[in-house]
């Protein structure tokens, strides 16, 4: 498997929004609410991420390195089920964490893991249509 060139985000990307709900009465700890701005990057600059934000009910910082996993393994197109599943072409982008929240009980690592990986895409889904990012709820499966 040859590694792609990164491109470079087409233009920025703010205010996206990614809510795992609680799966009540379950076991599953699910809980998980993040928003992220994406902006394009200079030619020669890696990706990364930053935390400019608001956190609840604290700052969580197993959360915070979770969450910067999930979105860098996105721009880097490296987070796939199968590694030789049909992926797109890696992107730079400077991501900056907005707002944090997590549950004492009802949230766990891997929610911000997956959290990261679906705000990259919705950031790329909006670049890619032309329009502004839409409310992403769901709820966030731990096991493959």
């Amino acid at each position: 498997m040859t590694s792609r060139p990164a491109i470079g985000l087409a233009r920025p990307v703010r205010g996206v929004q990614v809510h795992s709900r609680q799966t009540l009465g379950a076991c599953a700890p699910t809980y998980g609410r993040v928003e992220l701005d994406f902006e394009p990057l200079p030619v020669g600059v890696d990706s990364s991420i930053a935390f400019a934000c608001t956190a609840s009910p604290e700052r969580a910082p197993e959360y915070e390195e979770s969450l910067a996993v999930g979105v860098l393994r996105e721009l880097a197109a490296t987070d796939a089920e199968g590694p030789e599943a049909p992926r797109g072409a890696p992107v730079k982008a400077r991501v900056i964490v907005r707002a944090m929240s997590w549950h004492w009980v009802d949230t766990c690592e891997m929610v911000f893991v997956r959290l990261g990986a679906l705000a990259v895409r919705e950031a790329l889904c909006c670049v890619a249509e032309d329009r502004e990012p839409r409310l992403i709820e769901t709820r966030v499966r731990l096991s493959p």
